[in-house]
């Protein structure tokens, strides 16, 4: 299954977020390693882990999603629980097995249009049967990872709008109010009192540019006055 795949910076703040729940969480299950992974296939990305002594991975790293509990959940898009890999004929010749890595639970993490992010999960170096709470813990937290994620869009969405009010503002100046002009030569007078050409008014004022030539009626009246 080809997975559709959305790039995105995560703002700083939403990371050190992120931190804090792989490091909870970790405490919390008491496993050796929590993370939150991105997927730009062929790789993927610990995006964040726990602070350990005993984590096996660091935030940065980058592997083959190829044989990945990982790559697994986020093609099926849904939970992926592996007790002891060493005893499932699927996994036990895995590139995660052979790592010392026997344990996974983990969960598919989405963006809001339903593309994959990455995933969420604990893994552990022995048999760990998980249950309902570690379930449920996880689950909670791919939840609030989500709605960052839901956050980062709306922000981008934002930002794309606020660029293109700018550069229509930038492109579009607009006179307003009452301009008092001549009723005979039309000039019009500034904030000043200076009168001005209408031209170099308009033209002072906004982004309009003139180019000048004849209407019918004054070329009839300027042939008119050549022949007389």
């Amino acid at each position: 299954m080809e997975l559709e795949i959305r790039n995105a910076v995560i703002p700083s703040q939403i990371v050190e977020i992120w931190q804090r729940v792989v490091d909870s969480v970790a405490a919390l299950l008491c496993v050796p390693s929590v993370m939150i992974n991105r997927l730009e296939p062929p790789e993927l990305e610990v995006f964040r882990t726990n602070i350990s002594s005993n984590n096996p991975f660091s935030s940065g790293t980058r592997m083959q999603m190829a044989g990945l509990y990982c790559a697994t959940a986020a093609e099926k898009r849904r939970r992926l629980q592996v007790n002891d890999a060493r005893k499932d004929p699927v996994w036990a010749n895995s590139p995660t097995a052979k790592a010392g890595i026997f344990a996974y639970l983990g969960f598919p993490v989405f963006w809001p249009d339903g593309a994959v992010f990455g995933t969420l999960c604990a893994v552990d170096t022995q048999e760990n049967k998980w249950g309902e709470r570690p379930e449920n813990l996880l689950e909670t937290f791919k939840d609030a990872i989500e709605a960052h994620l839901a956050l980062v869009v709306a922000m981008e969405d934002l930002d794309k709008r606020n660029e293109e009010l700018e550069l229509a503002l930038s492109e579009v100046r607009t006179l307003r109010g009452y301009l008092p002009i001549c009723a005979l030569c039309k000039k019009i007078r500034d904030d000043k009192g200076y009168w001005n050409q209408i031209e170099s008014y308009v033209t002072d004022h906004t982004e309009v540019l003139f180019s000048h030539s004849l209407c019918p009626d004054c070329e009839k009246k300027l042939s008119a006055g050549k022949r007389a």
